[in-house]
């Protein structure tokens, strides 16, 4: 058997102390960092996954609003075909779903609507995305319509009315924003619907903008 002296002995388990010692808070020190990294990967990726979940559920309600509001604006513009202005406007509540802008009970979507439409102009991108249907030209900044009759016309889609057409999970309310749709009252394009969402996704409303994202 080897003899060690003692006090070697001793000195070897010191310096083999430190130097677990030292490893073990490197290590500590290095899973601090990973998992300080991984939990910011984590909350990145998880905002992002909320805020794509959030656009999709968006998207897919207005398309689904669009398609089940074009059948109704196709009947409408057959049925009136042959008749005049006055009967045509009278047959408006019969066929085309949600109540206009200028309705008093829309006033609450009318005024979030209208303060959007000051500062981004909706109005004006949704005439230039469907230039076919609006007929117009710029005239001092201004919207000028060569036919009346033939531009986009905007209604109100409370949560009542979006249970009508299937969507029964969807609020249309100051929360969760106001839907409004653009019926296009252009005889020739009878089934151009445009659909808005005031709350809408990063300064996107229409559904043209929101796709396009």
């Amino acid at each position: 058997y080897l003899c060690v002296p003692l006090e070697q002995s001793e000195k070897g388990m010191k310096f083999n102390m430190k130097n677990n010692k030292g490893i073990t808070m490197l290590s500590l020190a290095l899973m601090i960092v990973v998992l300080i990294i991984l939990a910011t990967m984590t909350m990145y990726y998880g905002e992002s996954a909320v805020k794509e979940a959030k656009l999709q559920d968006l998207k897919t309600n207005m398309l689904l609003i669009q398609a089940s509001l074009k059948n109704d604006l196709e009947k409408y513009h057959f049925e009136t075909s042959t008749l005049d202005e006055e009967s045509k406007n009278n047959k408006k509540s019969e066929y085309l779903k949600g109540k206009a802008l200028s309705d008093p009970s829309a006033s609450d979507a009318e005024d979030v609507f209208n303060r959007i439409e000051e500062n981004l102009q909706i109005k004006k991108k949704i005439n230039k995305n469907y230039p076919q249907v609006s007929n117009f030209e710029i005239s001092d900044n201004d919207i000028v319509y060569k036919s009346e009759k033939d531009k986009f016309e905007y209604y109100y889609l409370d949560t009542y009315t979006l249970s009508q057409i299937g969507l029964k999970d969807v609020k249309s309310d100051a929360e969760n924003g106001y839907y409004i749709v653009a019926y296009s009252m252009n005889a020739t394009y009878p089934n151009i619907v445009e659909v808005i969402n005031t709350k809408g996704y990063k300064g996107n409303y229409s559904l043209k903008e929101i796709e396009g994202i």
